[in-house]
């Protein structure tokens, strides 16, 4: 036991903040017998997915961002993925 105490103190010291209160959270979860939430069930099926994504609707706020964003991308302004803002 002593070295799973170990091992998790280990690990929580290198995670970021966000992270910390998200084991934190877990932990406490699993101490008051309720165990994590359970992962959310997707609520759509591909093929609802599938309309939703081939939908011909002009979508001007996405078409405007993606612009930006390919501008950004040709300026050398864009920034690789920070999984830990999400």
């Amino acid at each position: 036991m002593k070295s799973a105490v170990a091992e998790i103190t280990r690990i929580s010291h290198l995670l970021p903040p966000r992270k910390k209160a998200q084991l934190l959270d877990f932990a406490r979860a699993l101490q008051s017998g309720l165990g994590p939430s359970p992962v959310a069930k997707p609520k759509r099926s591909d093929d609802e997915w599938e309309k939703i994504i081939n939908d011909p609707t002009p979508k001007p706020k996405l078409a405007a961002k993606l612009k930006q964003l390919e501008r950004l991308a040709a300026e050398g302004k864009d920034e690789p993925m920070d999984w830990d803002r999400l």
